[in-house]
This record gives structure tokens, sequence and C-alpha cells, in this order.
């Protein structure tokens, strides 16, 4: 019931020396009984996204852009009650700390695939105008509580968008939110490009909480390398050595490729993360982000489920209606 220690490195590699086709072709024998490119809730759901629901024409249009670019924002369409909500969540909860340390000197700047971690602690909440750590999490636990947030894991626009780009209903996978702050060391920025691995086709929520900037912490993609294409497979086969790419290698290939996501709160950005990316680093100010995951299968997939204390009426309703997808969430009552 466990994929073997190895397979995840197997997957990256057949990744990297197929240009991604390697996963499409295990997906596709995976995940051809459960093929199901129209949705069927299964239950009657109500969207925080869409009043429309299923039926919101812009949809089709953010699929298209999903197919072409390997990313979507949706604009800001959450309510600013739902935002302000979780912005309270993040800004009063106890909070799980991280504080980066300075980069080794043998690694020159966007090379380094892991951030030095100096110190790890807790919060009493968070003050934007003092940030004293690099990073302030929301404890998983006490995340899943709030109701916005199980809204969000059965939201019928994101589940119409993912099943329409998968080809079958989504598995969902654990919601993390968290501030990056500029409470960094220098010369941690800039990151380096990667790819994800794991499920072989994903989708990747981020639920933007605060407004991003180019300074401020935001989301790089480079723009149609989630399948295989002749202009970013040199980088692509780069990837069967290292698990990184530095900037001036990505903008050597593709410069006009790349792409700094910037957006309000409340506005929603998609990615299938197997394209190149990286989430990069505050030059100033900070970020609040909510993200979880719409993955394609189970496949490769380690996590335990996780114990649900309190399940609200909708969220109840899809674990009932589709068991397998909610297979990484448990009601404890």
């Amino acid at each position: 019931g466990e994929p073997a220690p190895e397979s995840n490195f197997i997957v990256q590699k057949l990744y990297a020396y197929t240009d991604g086709r390697s996963n499409d072709i295990l997906f596709r024998i995976l995940e051809s009984k459960r093929k199901e490119a129209d949705l069927r809730l299964g239950w009657e759901g109500a969207s925080l996204i869409s009043d429309a629901g299923i039926s919101d024409p812009s949809i089709e249009k953010v699929v298209h852009t999903l197919r072409e670019d390997g990313v979507a924002v949706i604009p800001a369409r959450l309510k600013k009650e739902t935002v302000q909500n979780l912005y309270d969540l993040a800004l009063s909860s106890p909070l799980n700390t991280m504080t980066f340390g300075p980069l080794a000197t043998d690694h020159a700047p966007g090379t380094q695939s892991t951030i030095p971690v100096a110190e790890t602690g807790t919060s009493n909440g968070f003050d934007p105008s003092q940030p004293r750590c690099s990073v302030y999490t929301v404890p998983r636990s006490l995340l899943l509580e709030n109701q916005n947030v199980q809204s969000l894991l059965c939201d019928p626009y994101l589940l119409a968008v993912a099943t329409r780009y998968l080809g079958v209903f989504p598995v969902i996978t654990k919601p993390d939110m968290w501030w990056d702050t500029e409470f960094v060391p220098a010369g941690l920025r800039p990151r380096p490009f990667h790819t994800d691995s794991g499920c072989l086709r994903w989708l990747k929520i981020g639920v933007n909480l605060t407004d991003t900037t180019l300074e401020s912490p935001h989301f790089v993609y480079v723009k149609g390398s989630h399948k295989p294409n002749k202009s970013t497979r040199s980088l692509t086969r780069l990837l069967a050595s290292r698990m990184n790419l530095s900037d001036k290698e990505v903008g050597k290939v593709c410069p006009d490729k790349i792409v700094h996501i910037t957006a309000p709160a409340g506005s929603i950005t998609l990615t299938d993360t197997r394209g190149i990316h990286k989430g990069e680093l505050s030059a100033r100010g900070h970020r609040l982000i909510l993200y979880f995951g719409l993955e394609g299968s189970a496949f490769n997939n380690i996590d335990l489920p996780v114990p649900l204390n309190k399940v609200g009426s909708e969220l109840g309703k899809a674990m009932s209606a589709r068991p397998f997808s909610y297979q990484f969430f448990r009601a404890t009552h």
C-alpha cells in the first residue's frame, strides 16, 4: 500500500530523460478506468468562487490557458469576508515558525536547492510590521477546522477545472497556509528553478490572501514547460543529473517564457508544477498564501489520512460522495 523508497527518484529521472512523456504514459495506464472528462459532483455544492459553480463559462477559458501555458490566474473573485476570515486566522493563531540561515559559501546564488534553516519555533500570532522569522505557518490541524478552507477543498468551480484539465475527478491533498516575510539573509535570492514530482499529473491551487508584487514573495513559472516541447527540452534534460536550474540557465534558453505571477488578494493561481517554476523570496514585503493540491491520482503518495475533528456539511457530503478523492482526510466522529 506504500510506494517503494526509490519510486520518486525513478519518476523524477524518467521525467527528465523522456521530457515528461513518461508521466503521461504512466498516468494513462493507471487512471484509464477512472477517466471522467465531464464533472459529476455526486452532491449539491456551493462555490466560494462562482455563483454559477460548474456551469460557469469561464471554466473552459481557464482550462484552455492551463493546457497552453501550464499556469492560469482566476481574478479576485473570493468574497472579501472569506479573505478577511483567513487573514485573521493567520494573524492571531498560534503559528509554527522557521528562520532561514545564510547561504553556504561554496554555492552560487540561485543554485542551492534547499534553503538552510537556522531555527524553528512557535509564535503567538504574527505582526506583519515586525517579522522576526522567515516563515510563519498555521498548524494544519487548526487550518482544517476553518469552514472556508473546508469549502475550498470541495469547491465545485475548482473541481470542475481540475476534472476538465486532468480528465479524471481529482484527489484532494492537504492544505497549508503560511506567511513568507522579508526576514531572510542576503544572498538567498534568486531561488533556483525546479520541477515537482509525485503523482504524475496534478494542479497546485494557490489562494492569494495578500497582494503580491515583484518585490514581495511571488511565484515564477516558465510558460509551456509543463508539456514536452523543443524550447525547454534542454532544461528538462539537465534535471536528469540534478534537481535545480539557475536563473542564468533558464534565462539563456527561454527568457521570453519566464512569467512572474503577481496578483491581488482574493485571486487564485492554478499551476501544473510539472513545469519549471520557483517560489521567489522577498526583497521587500510579505505574503500570505494558502496552497493545496488537486491531483490526478494517489500514485506515489506516502501521506497518511489527516484526522478532521470538525467536518462541515459541504465537505462531509463531498467525502461521502467521493471517498477515493478524499482518501487523505478522515472524520474522527
